[in-house]
């Protein structure tokens, strides 16, 4: 599979699932609204629920942010780097991302594990440890995007081409 095929698949995946994630939390609060002015009896879970999509929004969200390369960045050093120094800059960068990224998903692993039979206060059949295997699957996705940066950005400097993935 090219890593083009690979971003456009991860891509479509996980903008899927974010606007899912999206939907039932928007969903949830309006049930939550509904319930609680309009027939004077709140449901417990709504809230909890939104919450939760809300932790999976945002982190398959970022996984599309990142294959967009939209998120934040400073470019204050850009300014002052030649175009071989700007692909340096990105790659140290990218490096120091997926380190973090490596310890980020360790985490979410550890954190599922031991909350693997703790349940939510108001859903008993959501365990706290999908959260955890959620966002290290979100994880998991963005550290193969900076893996598959890393290597184009390392061979473009390789083969001396000019052009730099901001």
């Amino acid at each position: 599979m090219s890593c083009a095929l690979a971003r456009r698949v991860l891509f479509v995946v996980f903008e899927a699932v974010a606007i899912a994630a999206f939907l039932v939390m928007l969903g949830s609060s309006l049930l939550q609204v509904l319930f609680r002015y309009v027939f004077d009896l709140p449901l417990m879970w709504t809230e909890e629920l939104a919450r939760l999509m809300c932790v999976f929004t945002t982190y398959f969200g970022s996984v599309v942010v990142l294959l967009m390369r939209e998120h934040i960045r400073v470019d204050f050093l850009d300014a002052f780097l030649s175009p071989r120094g700007q692909k340096v800059l990105v790659l140290v960068c990218d490096v120091l991302v997926g380190w973090f990224l490596v310890v980020f998903a360790i985490g979410c692993w550890l954190m599922a594990q031991a909350t693997w039979n703790t349940e939510t206060a108001t859903m008993a059949w959501f365990r706290m440890a999908y959260v955890y295997y959620g966002v290290g699957i979100a994880v998991a996705a963005m550290l193969i995007v900076v893996l598959i940066d890393v290597l184009s950005t390392a061979t473009s400097l390789v083969r001396g081409k000019e052009s730099v993935a901001v």
